[in-house]
């Protein structure tokens, strides 16, 4: 992306973080499910 150099620090940091909270958040996504079935299958819901 072109003009990302002059980018202020502070809203780099701020980027930076907005995308690992996005990348934890679809990382989760992902994972839940197994987990969900993987406890279902342990009968953990009965």
């Amino acid at each position: 992306m072109p003009g990302m150099s002059e980018q202020d620090p502070e809203l780099a940091k701020k980027a930076a973080r907005a995308q690992f909270i996005l990348y934890g958040v679809m990382v989760l996504f992902v994972v839940l499910p197994f987990i969900l079935l993987w406890l279902k299958r342990r009968g953990a819901f009965n």
